[in-house]
């Protein structure tokens, strides 16, 4: 039996185990014994000198004579493990003299043994002197451990002489390194000696001022170190030699030598054979370079590479860890049985471009390893919270985890949480990973106004890496059962999905609805591209009725799209045909049926000119048989001339609108002309220069930029009031629009022209990283004649001053945003409108928005004033609130609103959120949203974080969800 710790280094996985005969008597080389302790000359005197050792600095003065100065011993310091060098005195007996006839040549027999000199006062400061009462050890192999030698096996002397009586007690007694000694039940080996390592050498002290350095006695290196002075450093120790004595862990040495693939055995006690069976008793501990396992006991078979495991046994493969009372274990093929495990699992996970890890634990009954990526369990338990909060975890019968798929599978399971079953399943699948698997998704539920009870149950079918899709059962208790599925699909040179909704017969409506979507987009190939966009509800107000988002809620038209576009090297060519289904009892709108458009640009014409152009064919219908039709042609060619360099820019251009119409009168206007044309020639100039510095914001250093720049566009008037209007209309008044030719969108009115804007821009840029933090801007138009071109039933201007624009924006102060514009009316002396948005976003998921905006009412549109609050903030640590009101007080009346609370519990997270969104003047939609979020697993209930993005700017989500909605839009 070998005592703790025995370690056995199996070799046999890299050579076959062999069958070792009977060791032979030991035979020491007299060449590697030091020459101070090799057999005196015969007739060599003891030196009176010998027994006077003076005592190291700080150590107790030696006696006259010590016992190992009278039986001939000299002692040197020796590295030991364990311990420093100077600290582990280790006794080397000299054998009594021999015959004149066997004393060495080298040594004169008139010359006594000498003395130990003093050490220098450095060594006698770090190494104390002996004391005659420690006990000697012997010097051995410096990758053995001493060796209690049975005196049997040793030959005497030359001479007659026996060893010393003190020095043998000293060998007798001498502890081992860490308990390591031969295991008594096994049979003899044979040795490599190429795995001894460096022979035993004993280390001289260092000569009377010299350096604190060591060198191996004997040595050449030695001898001219006596003369030189120069000393070579200390043979250093390989892993192996570190931990067969214990200076490393098996854990260390796995560390160190990943590629290893040899199995490492530790016990209190170690027998058996390499080639048949290993029993390790008592903290055993095995490792490989994947694998470590831990017990009371071990049973190891090296021949079929299988072991059993018995008491607090401890599996760790990777970053997986399984603990329980025993195991059977295959270990070149990762197969076994576990009896009632406990287990923790981590792996990646993706979530967008974010990777994390998430870590699974749990129990079971029995654990059957299948392979080095496959887990079976029987009647287990499944969860990611810690050990310490199991507020829920999935309990199923069989649950199966394919870590190469990254898929998990449970039978006949249920989701308990706080101790209550919320959920019950015959089949649970998860993702491992974040990864798309086919099986029943977790159910979700609702209430709202329009519908009442809202229950979807969703199957997710995996097609192909390429392809899935999504069929689902919606219950809407006041309304029937509504079918809904959605197909994806991707390819290298395509990608689309389709999305059906049926509700047949509603009983509220009493009639069959649906609404269908198709969205493709396909490169046939590097020039040539198409996309459809084909959208159809069955009736106006169905997304009022059955639509949960805002932004389907507020649909006002349907698009119905195709498109090509071919792309040459300067030019682009589309056509693309459009129409419209008209929602919420809206006025149609021009359907194009087709729209052909051309767009060149050239930049490498002589003398730096620039060419573009654009040219647009499209035919405009609508059922309106009151309104006009017909079609349209349109042509713009430009010619500019950019003047740049590294302050400034000023850039000339001229063109000539030209455009022609072929039209089908309504009734309306039924007198009016057929056919239209018009040339219009364009001129504009825009010049500006860029100046900086480097300046202080709120005590902080940035580099100031000063933007002047200045517009110039002049046109001249044609009269257009007997033209339609089938895409134009009135362009916004920002800082984008006045540095426009057109005051107008769209090409059936072109505005008459004389008019100069300046404006000028700066900006607060950081030097780290160049981010703009904040910006400040001023605009104003001037106008050297009256506007005579307006849309129908339009106002002329008639003011030389237009408003004046003012904006600021960025972050004013530390976690404080602020966007600010205002269009002040200096002719009237009024604000015409003016917006003000803030938010404070100390931390992540705590915000605060204020928002109000006012427009002043027109002959268009009527007065503006919305009111905009929004917040996520922290109740305590683990409470959330989050809310928005969003209130028109022009028309008094609530646009949105929301309220709600979340609730962060480490593992998991709760939602229950209030939302009332106006779909129109008369009808309103209220939705009460229940979630349930368990971390890494799934969702059960109605999905609010959708509505919570998109009321609440700057929302942040309390917790990584890996689960995506079910549909790819919420409908």
């Amino acid at each position: 039996m070998l005592r703790r710790s025995v370690i056995l280094y199996l070799a046999w996985m890299a050579c076959g185990a062999q069958a070792a005969d009977a060791l032979p008597s030991l035979k020491v080389d007299p060449s590697l014994v030091p020459p101070s302790q090799r057999p005196a000359k015969t007739g060599a005197a003891k030196p009176a000198a010998a027994s006077k050792q003076p005592a190291a600095t700080g150590g107790a003065a030696a006696p006259a004579e010590t016992p190992a100065a009278a039986s001939g011993v000299e002692v040197f310091p020796v590295a030991t493990p364990g311990q420093p060098a100077a600290e582990a005195p280790v006794a080397v007996e000299a054998a009594p003299a021999p015959a004149p006839a066997a004393a060495p040549t080298s040594t004169p027999a008139s010359v006594p043994a000498p003395a130990l000199k003093a050490a220098p006062a450095s060594v006698r400061q770090a190494a104390p002197a002996v004391s005659p009462a420690a006990p000697a050890t012997t010097s051995n192999a410096r990758n053995l451990p001493p060796l209690k030698v049975d005196r049997s096996l040793v030959k005497a002397p030359p001479g007659g002489r026996t060893v010393p009586p003190t020095a043998q007690a000293a060998l007798d007694e001498a502890p081992p390194y860490r308990n390591v000694t031969t295991a008594r039940n096994m049979p003899p080996l044979k040795v490599d000696r190429s795995l001894m390592g460096t022979p035993p050498v004993a280390r001289r002290r260092v000569p009377a001022g010299q350096t604190g350095e060591t060198v191996i006695a004997g040595t050449p290196a030695a001898q001219e170190a006596d003369v030189t002075g120069a000393l070579p450093p200390q043979v250093p120790e390989d892993d192996e030699t570190r931990m067969l004595k214990g200076a490393i862990t098996l854990s260390e040495y796995v560390e160190r030598h990943p590629e290893s693939r040899a199995t490492l055995i530790a016990a209190d006690q170690l027998d058996g054979t390499t080639d048949a069976v290993m029993r390790a008793e008592g903290a055993a501990e095995l490792r490989r370079a994947t694998t470590s396992l831990t017990a009371d006991s071990i049973v190891y078979e090296p021949p079929t590479d299988e072991l059993r495991a018995q008491g607090n046994v401890r599996l760790v493969r990777g970053e997986d860890v399984v603990e329980g009372p025993s195991l059977r274990y295959q270990l070149t093929r990762s197969e076994g049985v576990f009896d009632k495990p406990r287990y923790t699992v981590r792996r990646n996970l993706q979530t967008g471009e974010n990777l994390r890890t998430t870590t699974g634990r749990g129990e079971a009954d029995v654990m059957e390893f299948l392979g080095e990526n496959r887990i079976r369990m029987e009647n287990a338990t499944y969860s990611t919270c810690g050990p310490e909060n199991q507020d829920w975890y999935a309990q199923v019968d069989t649950l199966n985890l394919d870590f190469e798929s990254e898929e998990g599978e449970g039978r006949n399971g249920k989701i308990i949480f706080k101790g209550v079953p919320v959920l019950y399943s015959p089949w649970l699948d998860f993702s491992l990973n974040n990864r798309r698997k086919s099986g029943f998704l977790t159910p979700t539920f609702g209430v709202t106004n329009r519908t009442g009870i809202d229950l979807l149950l969703p199957y997710y079918w995996n097609i192909a890496p390429n392809m899935d899709a999504t069929i689902g059962l919606r219950v809407l208790g006041t309304r029937g059962l509504m079918f809904s599925s959605e197909f994806r699909y991707l390819q290298e040179d395509y990608a689309g999905k389709v999305r059906l909704d049926y509700l047949p017969s509603d009983r509220v409506a009493d009639r069959d609805r649906y609404a269908f979507s198709l969205q493709h987009a396909h490169q046939f190939n590097q020039r040539l591209m198409g996309a459809l966009n084909i959208n159809s509800v069955s009736d106006r107000n169905y997304y009022t009725d059955l639509g949960a988002r805002l932004a389907i809620t507020s649909l006002s038209y349907l698009p119905r799209e195709g498109s090509l576009t071919y792309s040459g090297d300067w030019w682009q060519l589309s056509a693309k045909a459009t129409d419209y289904q008209t929602l919420a009892n809206l006025p149609d709108i021009y359907r194009l049926l087709p729209s052909v458009t051309f767009n060149a640009l050239r930049s490498d014409l002589p003398g730096g000119l620039v060419f573009s152009t654009l040219a647009n064919y499209t035919d405009f219908r609508i059922d309106d048989v009151t309104r006009d039709q017909g079609r349209r042609a349109v042509v713009y060619p430009q010619l500019s001339l950019p003047m740049r360099n590294s302050y400034m820019f000023i850039t000339p251009k001229v063109g000539v609108h030209l455009s022609n119409y072929d039209l089908d009168r309504g009734t309306a206007n039924a007198a009016q002309s057929t056919s239209l044309s018009r040339s219009i020639p364009i001129f504009s100039l825009d010049a500006g220069t860029v100046f900086e510095r480097d300046s202080d914001l709120f005590g902080q250093g940035f580099i100031q930029t000063f933007e002047p720049r200045m517009y110039y566009v002049l046109s001249t008037y044609k009269d257009q009031s007997k033209y339609p209007v089938f895409d134009s209309a009135l362009a916004d008044f920002n800082f984008a629009q006045i540095f426009s030719e057109n005051v107008f969108v769209g090409q059936d009115r072109i505005a008459d022209s004389n008019q100069v804007t300046t404006a000028a821009i700066s900006r607060f840029i950081d030097p780290v990283n160049g981010s703009e933090r904040a910006r400040l801007a001023l605009g104003q138009r001037f106008y050297f004649s009256d506007q005579l071109v307006t849309l129908p039933g339009g106002t002329p201007r008639t003011e030389r001053v237009a408003s004046t624009l003012a904006a600021v924006s960025g972050e004013l102060l530390p976690k404080t945003w602020v966007d600010a514009a205002v269009q002040y009316n200096t002719d009237l002396s009024q604000t015409e409108r003016y917006n003000l948005t803030m938010r404070w976003n100390p931390r992540e998921a705590q915000v605060l928005n204020a928002s109000y905006r006012f427009r002043r009412a027109s002959t268009t549109v009527g007065d503006v004033r919305d009111l905009d609050l929004s917040a996520q903030w922290p109740l305590t640590n683990r409470w959330y609130a989050v809310a928005r009101h969003n209130y028109s007080i022009a028309e008094r009346r609530l646009v949105e609103g929301l309220a709600g609370f979340e609730y962060n519990g480490g593992c998991w997270v709760g939602r229950v959120v209030f939302q009332r969104i106006a779909t129109n003047v008369q009808r309103t939609r209220t939705a009460l949203f229940f979630q349930l979020e368990l971390n890494d697993f799934s969702r059960i209930g109605s999905n609010p974080l959708d509505a919570l993005k998109r009321s609440i700017p700057g929302y942040g989500q309390i917790n990584q969800s890996a689960a995506d909605p079910i549909f790819g839009d919420d409908f």
